[in-house]
């Protein structure tokens, strides 16, 4: 019985061979008899982006949508015949469209356009406009042509409860490093960068939102102030726990940072004159959270306005600015203790 499953076995192994031999005859006949019946295509240049990873039937699949090959079977055939699997690079690659396949295999190979990407990073806490003057000062795009960008609407799904402001994208705009080609666009950048967030995003944070009684947006506006008032990591969550306390009793979160985001010249302490600036970002002037989000924040800020610590805490001031370590106060008259004490320090 061995013997006869073992033969059994042989068998089906050398017919699937012979399949596929069969089909990859029929496959190049059809290569050449093809062009006879079809006629000329038309010449025209394509720039594809095969994604990184892509297995040879994905890529066949963006090939056949952007008309660079007639037939997705017949690619993959030659890419076996001739053990190309694996060889092929992913990025922006340029066709034509009456390319042979021994001429689209080769662009492939070499990556076309992929050496023509240019690095940038974004760190966390940037605003629109300080995002834009980077990307121009690192001779990317202009900032005229990104500000342009970031006032258009984009269509994702956790940009559409954000009401209009000035930069419907501030706050969505995620933290990272990023790689672009070199003639990318202000709009496609923009765009890379709300992928970003949306990859970052999920399903979870606008439930867990609701569960605090805000919208998204409200915790972005919450996760940019806690991005711009922390250095030290770990108190994230307890600043996160003072601003929804302040809400919670109504009263006026007079965080400096959402001051300073009006400022065009940044200060080490704001001056008495700023606090008096009349705009709904000022909350030494207005109750409740800012018009918008002051910055783009990272996830470990998202996380923490999404998970504050629960405490009695209303004021906080640094005590060590090296160190970005703060004293948390429950009371005005200890707040104000501190902020004589470390102050003067």
């Amino acid at each position: 019985m061995v013997v006869v499953n073992e033969k059994g076995d042989i068998m089906l192994k050398l017919l699937k061979k012979l399949l596929f031999k069969i089909v990859m005859i029929l496959c190049v006949l059809v290569f050449f008899v093809m062009p006879y019946f079809s006629g000329p295509k038309i010449s025209k240049d394509v720039v594809v982006e095969i994604p990184k990873g892509a297995s040879t039937a994905k890529i066949a699949k963006v090939l056949s949508d952007n008309d660079v090959i007639d037939n997705e079977m017949m690619f993959r055939v030659y890419s076996k015949w001739k053990k190309l699997e694996g060889s092929y690079k992913y990025g922006k690659m340029e066709f034509n469209t009456t390319m042979k396949l021994e001429e689209i295999a080769e662009v492939l190979k070499k990556g076309g356009l992929a050496e023509n990407v240019r690095r940038f990073t974004i760190p966390e806490g940037y605003t629109v406009e300080e995002i834009a003057a980077k990307l121009e000062k690192e001779g990317i795009v202009s900032e005229e042509s990104f500000l342009t960008a970031a006032k258009l609407n984009y269509d994702y799904d956790f940009l559409k409860e954000v009401p209009n402001r000035k930069y419907k994208v501030e706050g969505y705009l995620y933290p990272n490093t990023y790689e672009i080609y070199d003639n990318a666009s202000s709009e496609e950048i923009v765009k890379k960068m709300l992928d970003e967030f949306n990859k970052k995003y999920k399903k979870e944070y606008k439930e867990k939102a609701k569960e605090l009684g805000y919208t998204l947006d409200e915790v972005i506006k919450i996760a940019s102030i806690i991005e711009k008032e922390v250095r030290n990591e770990s108190e994230r969550p307890k600043v996160a726990g003072v601003i929804y306390n302040r809400l919670n009793k109504n009263i006026k979160l007079q965080m400096c940072s959402t001051v300073q985001y009006l400022l065009e010249n940044k200060r080490a302490r704001l001056l008495t004159k700023d606090t008096e600036i009349n705009s709904p970002y000022n909350t030494y002037m207005y109750e409740g959270l800012p018009k918008g989000p002051i910055a783009n924040p990272g996830i470990e800020s998202i996380e923490a306005a999404l998970n504050p610590e629960t405490h009695e805490y209303y004021f906080f001031v640094v005590k060590d600015s090296k160190q970005g370590v703060h004293h948390f106060s429950k009371t005005l008259k200890e707040h104000n203790w501190a902020k004589r004490k470390y102050y003067n320090s």
